[in-house]
Formats: structure tokens, sequence, C-alpha cells
């Protein structure tokens, strides 16, 4: 029998009990028991759980007011002045991106033309990676998850939530697939979104495309993902690119397509008097003010080079040589080293002191010089130069650096 103590315990949680079912009719707003919060938790931003160590791999620079920011970067394609932002090397081998979609709408993720729909999509994505881990690329192969009516947006906040819930039945996942048109057709989706801290900056957003005055560049807006529920930051470029189909050569792991940056340098080990050489304690002297860290045009940035890219957002590559180097953010670097012979036959910007004059504008111009005998073969730049060993890249060195567009430029 239960005691009087007993009794009267089991009466107050009678009343309890009673007390929450009237609450709860009254508001018409919960059932006899209380609901456990949906979803995974949010852990908060991603740089909360970071030391100095794991931030300082996320790519850009810091200003001395402590702001952070994406460098813009000059050069030339096809003999005319370009701009570009500059995210740092960066991995061929792609990672996995979870973007979610109520079933039935066929906007969702992407438009026709391969830009990401975001009011489509049911709360943030998911990355399966992030910088500084193995296996992270700024590059994101797409998985489309279906997700039924009831689901709220950012239920789901990992990678091992979102395997939860297909194991479940709850959601649906599959490999998204696109029209790329072309000979390419219907193929996997490849998207490129670039992690960076959060508050980053990109350099001149908005403003002037580089070389055309009064015409603004597309502005890309700073998204927020998740990562092991974590919140973090990125830009999605798919605004001006549109996205991409896997490099056809991928094997095991879908690879992201690449196109080509030829890079100027002067040849200090070869006895170059020039002036980059004398600014650097190096083989070999970019002809850069990244690469040197110096005002070479004295122009008040150090945004200048020499590069030269092969393709641009939209266009085909000029010379037909290339006509497999189509557009891609991701570069693979060629060494234009000038003969130390002919540093004043082979005026570059740091002769020049002026951004807009070169004799090397163009990769046309760049195989006349060589077929000419005053620039050397041009060769690869491998890892072992850059000092980067990154999986994927098969020992070479590859650029991320979207380009600027204008604000009304057409999608392909």
């Amino acid at each position: 029998m239960p005691t009087t103590t007993t009794r009267s315990l089991l009466v107050s949680r009678c009343f309890a009990s009673i007390g929450l079912l009237s609450l709860c009719l009254a508001l018409g707003a919960c059932d006899t028991d209380p609901p456990a919060q949906k979803g995974e938790a949010d852990l908060g931003p991603i740089e909360h759980s970071l030391d100095q160590n794991g931030l300082s791999v996320f790519p850009g620079l810091t200003r001395a007011d402590g702001s952070h920011y994406i460098r813009q970067i000059n050069g030339y394609f096809n003999g005319e002045e370009t701009g570009y932002w500059f995210f740092g090397f960066a991995s061929r081998a792609t990672a996995d991106i979870f973007v979610f979609c109520r079933e039935g709408d066929v906007v969702c993720p992407f438009d026709s033309h391969g830009r990401a729909q975001w009011s489509h999509m049911v709360g943030a994505p998911v990355f399966s990676r992030m910088p500084g881990e193995v296996g992270f690329s700024p590059f994101w192969l797409v998985w489309r998850v279906t997700v039924p009516a009831d689901y709220e947006p950012n239920e789901l906040k990992s990678v091992a939530g979102v395997q939860a819930a297909v194991a479940a039945g709850r959601v649906k996942m599959t490999l998204n697939l696109h029209d790329h048109g072309g000979t390419v057709g219907v193929g996997q989706t490849i998207m490129h979104c670039a992690h960076v801290m959060a508050g980053t900056t990109l350099e001149r957003a908005g403003e002037d495309i580089v070389g055309r005055p009064g015409v603004k560049n597309r502005i890309i807006e700073r998204r927020v993902g998740w990562h092991k529920q974590y919140r973090i930051n990125f830009f999605d470029f798919t605004a001006s690119e549109g996205v991409t189909s896997p490099d056809p050569n991928s094997q095991s792991r879908p690879l992201m397509r690449i196109s080509d940056i030829y890079v100027a340098f002067r040849d200090c080990n070869g006895g170059s008097k020039s002036t980059v050489c004398g600014l650097v304690n190096t083989l070999a002297g970019s002809v850069s003010e990244r690469g040197t860290e110096t005002d070479l045009t004295a122009d008040g940035d150090k945004s200048d080079t020499n590069n030269v890219l092969v393709a641009f957002p939209g266009h085909l590559p000029v010379d037909p040589v290339d006509a497999e180097r189509v557009y891609s953010p991701l570069w693979r670097v060629n060494k234009v080293l000038v003969k130390p012979d002919h540093d004043k036959d082979v005026l570059l910007i740091d002769d020049t002191h002026d951004q807009t004059k070169s004799m090397i504008k163009s990769v046309a111009d760049v195989r006349a010089w060589v077929a000419k005998g005053w620039i050397n073969p041009i060769v690869f730049v491998d890892e072992g130069m850059t000092g980067t060993a990154i999986l994927g890249n098969d020992g070479l060195t590859f650029f991320s650096c979207p380009s600027q567009v204008p604000f009304d430029a057409p999608f392909p």
C-alpha cells in the first residue's frame, strides 16, 4: 500500500499534469507531453571552436583595423586588363555539400543557368569539410536532400545528421544532376563555395571592373552554412560562374575542371638585374605585387601582376590549343621565365611601372616570346616550388581564383 507521503506525491504530480494539459488546450499549442527540441542543436560560429592555428588556414588578409578581406588581383585576359579574387592554393579533388529541397520543387537547387536558388532551398547547406581538414576543397559535389513538408529549415546541421535522417527514411538523398548543355549534357554538379571567417569581405566588391571604368562588378553575397553543427561563412560563386561538371578524367573521386594561369618571373639565379630580383631573395622573382609585397606600379595598392589568364566567364579560350581549358576558377599555374639576357627586351609591369602596360598580356604573347627564344619553355609550377602538398593535385600547383564579371553580364 502506498504511504501517505507517496500518495501526496502522486496527487501533486497528477495536478501538475492536469495543469499542463489545461494550458496546452487553452493555447492550442502542445500535446500532453512537451515536445522535444526538433533537429540538431546550433553549436554557434565555427570560429569559436578554433584556436589561432585553426583560424590561420582560412583565406584572406587582415587590415590594421582588424577587418578581414580577400585581395583583388589584377592581371590580363586576351590583351585586356582583368581582375579576380585570390583565395590561395586549392585541391582539384571535390568535397561534398548537401542542399535541401522540398519534393517537387524543380527550381531547387539551381536554375537552368546553374545559379543557386537560395530562396527555394530549405535552410542552409551542410558542408562535409572545412579549411584545415583533410579532404577540404572549395569545390563541392552537390547532393540534393529532398525533405518532407514538415521539415523545418536548418533542422539538419551535419553530415552525420543527414545520414541518420536518410537511414530513418525522413529524407531522401541523391546526387544532383544538371543539364550542362553542349557536349557535356546531363551530369553531376559542382559548386564553388569558398569558406571564409565571419565578416570577411571581397576587396572592391561592387566597384568598377578592372580596366572598365563605370562598369560595376557583380556583388557576391557572403552566406552561412553548417559544418558539424557549427555555422560557417562562405561565398557562393555560382552567382557569377554557374555550376560546373566534373572533369571527364576523374577517377574514384570527381575532380574540378581546370583552366590555366601564366605567371611571369625574372631569372634572379641566372643573373637578372631587374627591379624584382633586387627585391626578393629567391631563385626567381615573380612579376607580381602580391608575390613581392611591393607596389611595383606606384599606384597605391599591391594588386598588380603580369599574370595572364587563358579563359574568362562566358568566353571561350582564344587559342584553339586551349579549347579544353574553358573557364574554371581553379587555375593550374604555369611558369613564364624571362631569360636574363632579354630582361630589357621583354618589358613587363615591373619595367613600365604601369599595370596597363606590358609586352605580355595574352597567351598568344607568351607563346610568341617563347618561340623567339627570349623566354624559357613553359613549365608547370610544382608543389616543391610553392611549398604546398595538396591531396589530388599530382604534385602540381593550383590557385582558387574566381574572376570578377560585370553586374549585367549574361550567364553561359
